[in-house]
């Protein structure tokens, strides 16, 4: 996958990434001239987003950054530094930066929890739209999106980057062609040595929601983009690292560690660990699906069958947290450029999916009422959507 060409194409014919369930037609097309660059506005100028920034600079030479827009002029300034090549113009105000500018599509970066209400206005304007994930930390936010998502003519696509990355394709249309036959469970974590005591939870709603998505994504995935059925889970906090916070209160700072089962159709069960503050050395992504015939390591990138023998699918990935999303977004400015008219490996569908799974697990070791950590059995019905699909006859 050395060449952008090379990439866009395996991307493009890959049909493992859409989603299988039925989808409103994507794009809202307009013809570019041969040379013409897919002009991008830009939502929300933090942490994430610069690395996103250079990745675009880098690798989408068919895209210019034609206007930032974030509530901090510093921000702001930092942005239009970072891109002087495109002298983008900025703003504070989303709706005065698309109707002065002329966009093609925009990148919402913002904070999880600003992300209904900056999304919904870009894809209400048929604009395409690329989004961080997690959708939002609320259901009744996500169902909004959802809503949107599928009523514009605007493609939305969702930052869960390993739908794009070369050696999760591969190994997962392995997985589809029966290579280690039923599925009969799962297991995945990420574990660091950091400490994210410090986070607000009514900025991201706790870390599970803010971070797992990616690991609830592929594993939803590997079910051909099921929705579990059932879910039980535990967490806590550590007081001891959040000086001066209220003991184990989880409706003010994140969870420091959690364990999260949940169970798709036909019993299998997804296990995942979410920890913090360990020793370097155990700093690790797990993500395993094992099944009658062997098991996949996707961070190895190796099968192995029952018989030992092993077959690769691509170089190791390790903690690989950012890896893919220099091709998500090459696949969105080619998407875009090319008529809009596909639907995303990472869509509004299985967007939605592995948001809503995150706040299941949430549900499940959170009582808010109590404001403590309590573990509960949470059903998907609970979750009181209202834009699950019907089931395919």
């Amino acid at each position: 996958m050395g060449s952008k060409v090379s990439r866009r194409s395996f991307l493009r014919t890959s049909a493992v990434g859409a989603s299988a369930v039925a989808l409103a037609s994507a794009g809202s097309a307009r013809g570019f001239a041969a040379n013409e660059k897919v002009q991008l506005g830009w939502i929300g100028y933090g942490g994430r987003a610069t690395g996103l920034m250079q990745k675009i600079l880098k690798s989408c030479p068919d895209a210019r950054i034609a206007a930032i827009c974030d509530l901090k002029p510093n921000r702001i300034e930092a942005g239009q530094k970072d891109a002087e090549r495109d002298k983008p113009r900025g703003y504070t105000d989303l709706r005065e930066m698309m109707d002065k500018e002329k966009l093609d599509g925009i990148l919402v970066v913002t904070e999880p929890n600003k992300h209904a209400e900056t999304v919904i206005p870009v894809l209400e304007r048929n604009i395409h739209c690329f989004a961080e994930k997690p959708m939002d930390i609320t259901v009744e936010a996500c169902d909004a999106i959802t809503v949107a998502a599928r009523k514009s003519k605007g493609i939305y696509q969702i930052g869960t980057q390993r739908r794009y990355h070369p050696t999760y394709i591969k190994a997962m249309k392995a997985i589809h062609d029966g290579l280690m036959g039923r599925v009969t469970f799962m297991q995945g974590g990420w574990h660091w040595s950091s400490d994210p005591s410090g986070a607000p939870v009514a900025r991201d709603g706790g870390r599970l929601i803010e971070q797992a998505s990616h690991h609830m994504d592929v594993m939803s995935w590997v079910m051909k983009n099921q929705h579990p059925t059932t879910c039980v889970a535990m967490a806590f906090q550590d007081q001891s690292l959040v000086p001066g916070s209220q003991l184990n209160n989880p409706n003010e700072f994140s969870e420091t560690k959690s364990a999260t089962i949940f169970k798709f159709p036909d019993g299998v069960l997804f296990s995942y660990t979410h920890l913090w503050v360990l020793p370097g050395k155990y700093d690790e992504e797990i993500l395993l699906a094992f099944g009658q015939k062997g098991g996949m390591d996707f961070n190895e990138g190796l099968y192995t069958g029952r018989d030992e023998k092993e077959q690769r699918f691509g170089p190791r990935i390790g903690k690989g947290w950012d890896e893919g999303s220099t091709e998500e977004l090459i696949d969105f400015v080619d998407n875009i450029k090319t008529g809009g008219k596909r639907v995303p490996n990472a869509n509004v569908e299985t967007g939605r999916i592995c948001s809503l799974m995150c706040i299941m697990g949430r549900m499940a070791m959170v009582n808010k009422a109590k404001n403590a950590y309590e573990p509960s059995v949470v059903k998907w019905e609970d979750l009181k959507s209202t834009t699950d699909l019907p089931a395919k006859a």
